[in-house]
């Protein structure tokens, strides 16, 4: 049960104008490999990392998903829309309105730390079992609960009358185009995303990810897979411990992997571990509860 030349991750450089549904399927062509999945959506006008996960590292999509993420945006000054950024139906016109760079600075300079979010009513959160955006089409009200999130840095980037960039790193779940929603308020200006690319998730940076394009045209040579990443990288932000090839076995067959990991520490990370073996690599996940005994989080 080794990992398999098509097991592993692909650090996409997603372009505009696509889902990441439609750009995880264009991977999963240039891979042959049917069995695909991404780790956090891009909405189709955003850019940049799209963490596409392949074979047994569909299991772990979630992980990675939580982990920290980096954006870059430009949110253009006079304008609002729908759904917050430059796709969506404009609610609100104001041509010439900036807000002054001090004022800019300083709404910026506040959004570090820890507070509650709604989502944007155009969102793939589930509300009564349907999506927000479903709704949202199909103009029903949709009424989101405010959601934590934190972010560790924002900064100012550059200002003009036209708009401003900014560079966020935040957690899983922040939403950039509720920014508008939230900023233009303070500002007393509407304003649109109008442009949005992510620069990192998790340990995966815009520096490794290979551009769509060019990863269609190896694979039509053959030559995609050289591009996938190991799963024990995906997780490089987990304890990674080696166990034996009887642990792995019976962690496989579901056996609790408390008997092989008896006095071992996870240190500082939640009590989350990523067990491995050998060659095969990766084995499972698994967590430390109170009173010392483990529990299996996910297998790969």
């Amino acid at each position: 049960m080794g990992v398999k030349v098509t097991d592993g991750v692909i650090v996409l450089d997603k372009p505009g104008g696509i889902t990441s549904f439609r750009a995880v399927e264009m991977v999963g062509r240039a891979l042959r490999q049917k069995k695909c999945g991404h780790a956090g959506t891009l909405d189709p006008m955003a850019t940049g990392v799209l963490v596409v996960c392949a074979g047994k590292a569909t299991k772990i999509a979630g992980y990675i998903a939580a982990q920290e993420k980096e954006y870059e945006s430009f949110l253009r000054f006079g304008s609002a829309t729908d759904t917050g950024d430059a796709v969506g139906k404009e609610i609100e016109s104001r041509p010439g309105a900036f807000a002054p760079e001090s004022a800019v600075a300083a709404a910026v300079a506040a959004l570090v730390g820890t507070w509650e979010q709604v989502p944007p009513a155009f969102s793939a959160v589930k509300v009564a079992g349907t999506r927000a955006y479903v709704m949202a089409r199909q103009g029903k009200a949709v009424t989101l609960s405010p959601r934590p999130v934190t972010v560790s840095e924002a900064r100012l980037l550059s200002w003009s009358p036209e708009g401003f960039r900014l560079f966020l790193r935040c957690t899983k779940g922040f939403y950039v185009r509720a920014l508008p929603r939230d900023l233009g308020p303070i500002l007393g200006v509407p304003m649109t995303v109008s442009a949005l690319r992510r620069l990192r998730c998790g340990p995966f940076r815009i520096e490794e990810a290979v551009g769509l394009a060019e990863l269609m045209e190896e694979g039509k040579r053959g030559e995609a897979s050289a591009r996938l990443l190991p799963i024990g990288k995906a997780l490089a932000g987990f304890p990674q411990w080696e166990i034996s090839g009887d642990a792995a076995a019976a962690v496989r067959h579901g056996g609790s992997p408390g008997p092989w990991l008896a006095g071992r520490d996870p240190g500082p990370a939640a009590g989350v571990v990523l067990l491995t073996h050998g060659k095969e690599g990766p084995v499972a996940l698994v967590e430390r509860l109170a009173g010392g005994q483990w529990r299996i989080l996910r297998g790969i």
